[in-house]
Order: structure tokens, then sequence, then C-alpha cells
């Protein structure tokens, strides 16, 4: 027969108290219930824990061991239960994010700070990457966000918002005073593109082809914010996803809404095998939050940052981007 817990508490409740009575006034039994577990605790380990004298039970030296032993095996217990109600209050636990570049410095940044201030002993793992959807599938995160559109069966992607693409000028250029660029605007321009193989890339050409206005294709760069720093140094125009732009906004770059309008939609991903992390919830809820106040226009940053929340399908019972739940 295995031991159990009961015997281990009753035998416990002896060896501080003293007496087999006292034992069982603690734990609420009768006496012979109390006698009873520690003979069944003696047999079942083979161990002679008492001397019976009168009467009376004596510990061993056997039982002056066990009880150490047994009081460490109770307090590793009760830290345990104290983890578990940590991870159920959000006290502690790991929450791990892969995102791209352009959201990851901005809105995840800003929610990252606020996530934790809320949980300080909760440890957050951030890393930026161009392959968002396949690190998420390779690694043991709980959050991907990319702007780029990736689909797997393992994984759960939605879209989160779409933000409008804006026109960037170096300081002094002709079209400074254009509340608006078009893109008839940009024939003959210098222009800094992305790379051939990138989707922001597709989106652009398909903009300028499609309304036959012809560039000077000189310089190919990885992403906006490369983009940004050659606009800034006099090295051409570009047409740029708003994020980075506008929350770090450089010297010598002027900023102007752009058309025809070229929305670039920002996608959280979430592994199927983890379920719902409450953690991961909740880190979604504060990102919302942000997201929402530069939608409705309630931040501090510039009007040319035009941002459109996404229509999200949402499970019955759970909440939305925006923390409705739904019945």
């Amino acid at each position: 027969m295995r031991i159990t817990h009961r015997q281990l508490e009753a035998f416990v409740q002896f060896m501080e108290v003293g007496t087999v009575t006292g034992a069982a006034e603690r734990l609420f039994v009768s006496q012979p219930a109390m006698s009873k577990m520690l003979a069944g605790l003696e047999i079942d380990l083979d161990l002679t824990l008492f001397h019976r004298e009168k009467k009376r039970l004596k510990p061993t030296d056997e039982a002056h061991l066990l009880y150490k032993e047994v009081r460490r095996l109770f307090a590793s217990v009760s830290d345990v239960e104290r983890f578990a109600r940590d991870l159920r209050d959000f006290r502690t636990g790991e929450l791990r994010i892969i995102t791209a570049t352009s959201i990851g410095h901005t809105f995840v940044a800003d929610a990252a700070v606020e996530f934790g201030r809320e949980f300080p002993d909760v440890h957050i793992k951030i890393d930026t990457s161009s392959s968002v959807g396949s690190d998420v599938l390779r690694q043991n995160v709980d959050l991907g966000f990319s702007v780029t559109q990736f689909h797997h069966s393992a994984l759960t992607t939605e879209a989160m918002f779409h933000a409008s693409s804006v026109c960037v000028l170096p300081a002094g250029h002709p079209l400074e005073e254009r509340d608006v660029v078009k893109a008839r605007d940009l024939e003959g321009e210098e222009f800094v593109s992305f790379t051939p193989d990138s989707r922001m890339r597709h989106l652009t050409d398909a903009v300028f082809e499609q309304q036959r206005v012809s560039r000077k294709l000189r310089f190919d760069v990885f992403s906006s914010a490369e983009a940004n720093a050659l606009v800034s140094k006099g090295l051409g125009v570009s047409i740029v996803e708003p994020l980075n732009v506008h929350f770090y906004p450089r010297p010598g770059l002027v900023i102007k809404r752009f058309e025809p309008k070229l929305e670039f939609t920002f996608s959280v991903m979430r592994p199927n095998d983890r379920g719902d992390v409450a953690l991961a919830d909740r880190f979604l809820d504060i990102l919302a939050k942000h997201v929402a106040c530069v939608a409705d226009g309630k931040s501090d940053l510039p009007e040319t940052l035009e941002i459109r929340l996404a229509q999200r399908r949402v499970r019955k019972g759970r909440p939305d981007l925006l923390g409705i739940v739904h019945k």
C-alpha cells in the first residue's frame, strides 16, 4: 500500500505535539483513528518509527530524520500552491513575444511597458523577426505580431488594425507644401523602395503601375526605418508604413498623406496548442487600448497617422480586441 498525504500529516502533527491525543485534536479525528494512521505509516514504510512505552509512543531516530524530510516536502507543496495562486492572479509567469520591428518598436513596446508595471514579477521576452509566422511555429512563444500575412493550420492569425501608408519627403522638397501627395506627383522622382520580394514592395509598385507613374528606383531597403533614414538625408522619397515614422520622427523628414490610400494590415498570431494563455490575453487587452486610442484620435501623434480597427472573429464568451465580451 502507498502512503497517503493524510498519514504524513498525522505523523507531522504527532511529532510536533508529542501525544496521540493532542495530534488527534489538531486533525479533528478520534484518538483510535490517529493511532491507526501512525501504525499504518510504519507498516507502509517498513520502518520502526516509534517505541511503545507504557501505552505511549516515543519517536525513534528514524522518525526524527523522517520528520525533517516530510516538513521539507510539505514546504515544497506550499511553494507550489503559492506559485499556482500567483499564476491565477497574474503575479508570476513568463510572456514570450516575437514581433515585426515596426509594431515591435511602437505599440508592442508601449504595451510591454504598461504590462510590466502591472505585473512586476512576470518575465517578458520580446524578439524581433522578419519572418514572424515561421518563428512562431518553430519557437515556444505566446504571441506574434506581423505586417506580413501568414496562415498555417497550427496558428490562429487575426487582423488587429489597418494603417494607411504615408509619403516621406526630405525637408525642403517641392511637395512639402502639399497636404496630400498623390501617386502622379512622384513622376520621375528618385524613389527609395523595399526589397523586390517583400509584400510592401509589391503593394507599392502595383499602385504606381496602375496609374502609369514611373520612378527612379535606385535604393532598395529592408524596412521603413532604413527608408526614413535615407529620405531624411535627401536621398529621394518613399512610401512607408506609418508607425515607425510617427512614433519616432526624424529631423529633416516630412510626412504627408498619400493617395490612393494604401493600407498595411497588422496581425496577431497565436499557436493553437497553447490554448488560452491568461497573460497573453491580458497583454492583448493592453495593446488594444493603445491601438484604439490612436484610432480614435485621442493620442498626441500627428493626424497623418491613420489607423482603422479590424473586424475580428470572436468566439462566444471571449473578449474581442477592445475587451468586449461576446455572449
